[in-house]
């Protein structure tokens, strides 16, 4: 733990609320002092969206602190649970609670008790209860319970109900009302179990047919009702994992909960669709970009002829997650959040995924060939199994499928006739796919690897224009050129290939705060820049940044503000950012589209070198203050001066006169004389030199000394 002013990954409970607040109808409950409770104004203000379901803080005060948190908690879980109805709540501490060392499991358990208490207070009020509420809520507090009526005058309010306290002490008395299972001590003499303890009981008791099952070893108290919603706490350690870690994590959690759920209901979907489908795990709230990576993503497998699944955990449903077993195989877009939960549904279900990030041409090409080596593969090892039926279907000629809407355009009528042929001979009467020969089988394959080539052809030469743009005069002005990258590791890495690989860009520094996978990020950028940083301090990238003097900036908004103070161009490739980089209009970052945008990115983040040596022709921003010029007046009349116009101009003097002390006037006159693109290099170049010689006063001479030197 350590006092920072800035920090590139946040907290871990802003990981799990991020998480959480992407699910649809998914409630987070925040158990944190005042002061951590800033998740809600930070993504309203971010997150460019309509409506999102916000998080709800449960306050640390020192009330809370002196007779603890148990019961504040449980209330609040319950007051969420009845005023939105969601499929889950999801309970997380701050590093700042978490100093209190409570048992926030034990919390979970006695919130679920309660509200499944409640809600069969509820339908026993509403059978037997001669009152007549609007809404009847029973809420225990001083065990009188309380039901939500109207007044005469159109309020709610809540009135003491008789009925309902009298019910239950009487149902109290009887039994329990909730049983694992009937022991023997609760056996009557001839075998059968007494009334208030068994299944059957309680079953006919609560009006469910008896013929309805329940779950193997299960009970009526095992058995949750539909209405009621899910309690789990976020099980991460805020002390040692950040933000991106967390929600990987929690991410994970959530899809190993309810794929556990549906196994012990049995209704977990594991059987593969019959055409190629493929869930996309990673996409969630105030990440960079995410949404038009995520239509970008939707746009390239729509080509390929791939079913879109489930897309988790943005705009998905928690119901829907036993239904993730049923995809061809699974999509990691970003390292950060998605492989853990990829890495289990590998290991639980077999389920290949991809990992390869689609930026860039090369892997963008990279990643659809993979994608094409899966489906292939999977083809192959359905069609060979002997004495199965092979249910999958595959379109040997996904045509229309491929972006276009004339095969003549992709010059594949020929393979299309032909794989139209072949498809036909190999049906059988349903239309389903036979066990082919080996021979026929390779055949197939090849044309199924021939048309995803020839799409990447397609994309690369007609889509993306970042090939030609690499091979343009506009580009090749940039070989050379030296750039510093730092980002998340996906992005910084990614984008460390582009500009060596794609542009010939010399990156002379490239690195990335996420700690935790640094071997990855070494192992990616290894070869295509001259040295690797690996650190969240801040001041540690700009201290970098300020000794290389790169003539351009990708990275985050701190490396912005560092672009600011040392007058370098910066372009934002990576969160954490700010309400610039969640644009309205559509700017992928992934797939053929995305190039184009990265293109624009690189070429617009440098500077532009004939605007600035026209903007010094004509007296642009470049052109240097003289003495007069920078001296403060007031420009709203005697006894009336504008301030901050002043600050701003005392400003420029004081810059101009320590300029003025340092530089002899033929000094400055040769300095002015040096194109306005490379002016401030030069300048800070022969100032450089001047310091490490003790010289007072840089003449031209000096200029050429440093000159001279440098080039040595």
């Amino acid at each position: 733990m350590k006092l920072a002013y800035w920090m590139y990954a946040g907290p871990a409970h802003i990981g799990v609320l991020r998480v959480s607040s992407s699910f649809k109808n998914v409630h987070a409950i925040m158990h944190a002092p005042l002061g951590d409770d800033y998740f809600n104004v930070m993504r309203s203000m971010l997150e460019r969206e309509r409506d999102f379901t916000p998080v709800t803080a449960s306050i640390v005060d020192r009330h809370v602190l002196a007779r603890g948190s148990q019961e504040k908690v449980v209330e609040n879980i319950t007051r969420k649970n009845k005023e939105e109805s969601p499929d889950l709540i999801l309970l997380t501490p701050t590093c700042t609670s978490s100093i209190l060392q409570e048992d926030l499991h034990n919390f979970v358990e006695r919130s679920t008790l309660s509200l499944t208490s409640l809600e069969n207070t509820i339908d026993k009020t509403k059978k037997k209860s001669s009152f007549s509420p609007v809404k009847k809520a029973a809420q225990k507090k001083d065990n009188i319970y309380m039901s939500e009526s109207q007044s005469p005058d159109g309020e709610r309010v809540l009135v003491k109900n008789k009925a309902v306290t009298s019910e239950i002490k009487q149902k109290n008395n009887e039994g329990p009302l909730f049983v694992m299972s009937p022991s023997k001590e609760n056996l009557s003499p001839n075998g059968h179990p007494q009334k208030g303890c068994s299944d059957e009981y309680l079953r006919s008791e609560a009006g469910i047919d008896q013929s309805e099952g329940l779950m193997d070893g299960a009970s009526l108290r095992d058995t949750p009702s539909e209405d009621q919603p899910d309690v789990i706490l976020a099980d991460v350690n805020h002390y040692r994992v950040n933000e991106l870690q967390a929600a990987d994590r929690t991410l994970e959690q959530i899809v190993r909960y309810y794929i556990e759920k549906a196994k012990k209901q049995n209704n977990l979907k594991t059987i593969k669709t019959e055409k190629p489908s493929v869930n996309i795990i990673g996409i969630f709230t105030l990440g960079f970009h995410n949404q038009h990576d995520c239509r970008e993503l939707k746009r390239l497998f729509n080509d390929l002829g791939i079913k879109i699944n489930e897309i988790i955990p943005e705009g998905g449903n928690v119901h829907n997650l036993k239904n993730l077993p049923q995809a061809w195989f699974n999509f990691v877009p970003y390292r950060e959040v998605g492989l853990m939960t990829a890495v289990y549904l590998k290991s639980e279900f077999n389920m290949p995924y991809v990992s390869i990030t689609p930026i860039g041409l090369v892997d963008t090409a990279l990643c659809i060939r993979n994608i094409c080596k899966i489906i292939t593969t999977i083809l192959l090892e359905t069609s060979t199994k002997k004495g199965e039926t092979n249910n999958f279907e595959y379109e040997f000629s996904p045509v229309s499928k491929l972006g276009v809407t004339s095969k003549k355009n992709l010059a594949l009528e020929d393979i299309y006739i032909q794989n139209d042929k072949l498809a036909k001979s190999h049906m059988d009467s349903n239309g389903k796919l036979r066990i082919l020969p080996q021979h026929q089988l390779t055949e197939a394959v090849t044309q199924i690897e021939n048309l995803f080539n020839k799409y990447i052809d397609q994309q690369t030469r007609f889509v993306s224009q970042a090939a030609w743009f690499s091979r343009s005069i506009d580009c090749q002005n940039l070989t050379g050129k030296k750039a510093v990258v730092f980002g998340d590791a996906t992005h910084a890495a990614a984008m460390t290939k582009i500009l060596a690989r794609e542009m010939g860009i010399r990156v002379s520094c490239a690195g990335t705060y996420c700690k935790h996978d640094a071997d990855w990020f070494r192992e990616q950028v290894n070869g295509f820049c001259d040295q690797i940083l690996i650190t969240d301090d801040h001041t540690q990238v700009g201290d970098t940044i300020a000794k290389l003097e790169p003539a351009a900036i990708f990275g985050t908004q701190m490396e912005r503000h560092v672009g600011k103070r040392l007058d370098i161009p910066c372009g934002v490739i990576s969160a954490p950012v700010h309400i610039q980089n969640f644009p309205l209009g559509y700017r992928p970052f992934l797939g053929y589209e995305g190039t184009n945008q990265i293109a624009d990115l690189v070429y617009n983040s440098f500077n532009l070198g004939m605007e600035d040596h026209l903007l010094q022709i004509f007296g642009g921003h470049d052109s240097v203050l003289t003495t007069e010029e920078s001296k403060p007046h007031s420009t709203k009349g005697e006894g009336h001066t504008d301030i901050n116009k002043t600050n701003s101009v005392n400003s420029q003097a004081i810059k101009t006169k320590t300029e003025l002390n340092l530089w002899s006037p033929e000094g400055l006159a040769e300095l002015n004389k040096v194109p306005g693109f490379v002016r401030g290099k030069v300048k800070r170049n022969t100032e450089k030199y001047a310091l490490e010689k003790n010289i007072p006063i840089i003449t031209v001479e000096v200029m050429y000394a440093a000159k001279e030197a440098l080039s040595n």
